[in-house]
């Protein structure tokens, strides 16, 4: 049994590490596509610059569950930083879609390697009537860093421009991961193995045959095709060339995003400890089918800022939950990759909805997009009703 001293020091490591990492990464985010366009991209390319970061992170996202039973959590952690914080600075000097991508997807190689493993390691550290409302309020204050990010997003770029920004954000990268090295904590932390490390056949069938995780995979697939696909590609450059929105404006509707996010992240994953893991998901897909359904009603700034604040909500809900979904629904030794699996059609819906929607608006219009990303949330509902929430309650 853990004291609360040796649980504190890493949750406040690790919490410190994500916020600047989270920062860095919502001060580019919003605006990528654009970024894009001014590199060259057109068209699907776009969508191709946005997704390339989950089509090199879908490669890691299943080993390193392995990785950090075999090699323990410090080792991946520090290596997906300082991977990261080279791709944002990489991303400065992009002098072609191309480059680019490939700067996106060296970022992309090191997220999971830091991001899921971390995850991992949090669940690790609490019993499962206190994980829910850990995580809720270490991504709420994580989150806290993603809506500073997303608002000076437009104020940073509009006055040094997008290179220096990724230079600036490259910077922050370089700072969580001396945030992570420097302390004595995490590379102190013993690691701890069991009997089969090993990338097996067998592992990853009983990941594949449990219907817990069946049913989590399609909802999160739905969940970040919307996220990807509607939020980070298509409405940016809906909202700047159709509707007349400055930059700053636009990162305004992703700060209020943002902020949702964080005040679902508070009360949800609490809310999941006392109740139950269930309710928590269907409110996420059914109100992130509502809300991303209304985007296509509606052209009013106020409007929208509330329609951004309710896709937060949803996305919040949901994501607070999954994890920890993935992770009781299997033996501890297959823990991490039950949340690398997860993880991975996270990726699988990252890289699929900046190419789909990005296809579908080209051929059909923007508001086809939202009605797509919003009937696929909204499908997603009825097998989620089945889903047997904490089934390894009883264990810490």
């Amino acid at each position: 049994m853990r004291s609360k001293s040796e649980i504190l020091r890493p949750y406040l490591v690790l919490l410190l590490a994500h916020d600047l990492v989270t920062f860095s990464n919502n001060l580019i985010n919003p605006l990528l596509p654009i970024y894009a366009k001014q590199v060259g991209a057109t068209g699907i390319y776009i969508g191709f610059v946005v997704a390339s970061y989950s089509i090199s992170r879908i490669v890691l996202e299943i080993p390193s569950g392995y990785i950090s039973l075999k090699y323990g959590y410090f080792l991946p952690m520090s290596t997906g930083l300082l991977l990261m914080a080279a791709g944002s600075f990489l991303s400065a000097y992009a002098g072609h879609t191309f480059h680019l991508a490939m700067a996106r997807m060296l970022i992309g190689l090191g997220s999971p390697l830091f991001f899921t493993t971390s995850l991992g390691y949090i669940v690790k550290l609490f019993t499962a009537n206190r994980r829910g409302s850990a995580l809720g309020i270490f991504k709420a204050i994580q989150n806290i860093a993603g809506i500073l990010g997303s608002i000076a997003s437009g104020y940073v770029i509009t006055s040094i421009g997008f290179r220096l920004s990724f230079i600036v954000s490259g910077i922050l990268g370089s700072a969580a991961l001396l945030a992570l090295i420097l302390p004595s904590t995490l590379r102190r932390e013993p690691t701890v193995t069991y009997e089969d490390t090993q990338l097996s056949f067998s592992g990853m069938s009983s990941v594949f045959r449990n219907r817990n995780i069946l049913i989590l995979c399609s909802a999160t697939l739905a969940m970040f095709l919307m996220t990807s696909g509607v939020e980070q590609t298509i409405f940016p450059i809906y909202a700047n060339e159709q509707l007349g929105y400055s930059y700053k404006e636009i990162g305004w509707l992703s700060g209020a995003r943002a902020f949702g996010f964080v005040i679902s992240l508070v009360t949800m994953g609490s809310l999941s400890d006392r109740i139950n893991r269930r309710p928590v998901m269907l409110l996420g897909l059914g109100l992130g089918s509502i809300m991303v359904f209304g985007l296509s009603l509606t052209a009013s700034f106020i409007p929208l800022i509330g329609l951004f604040f309710g896709i937060g909500l949803s996305v919040g809900a949901f994501w607070v939950v999954a994890p920890i979904v993935a992770a009781e629904s299997l033996n501890p030794s297959l823990r991490g990759v039950a949340i690398g699996t997860y993880k991975t059609f996270f990726d699988i819906g990252s890289i699929l909805g900046p190419i789909v929607l990005s296809l579908l608006t080209e051929a059909s219009g923007y508001t086809v997009g939202f009605y797509v990303a919003s009937a696929l949330l909204a499908i997603n509902i009825f097998p989620t009703i089945n889903i047997s929430a904490r089934a390894n309650v009883n264990e810490s």
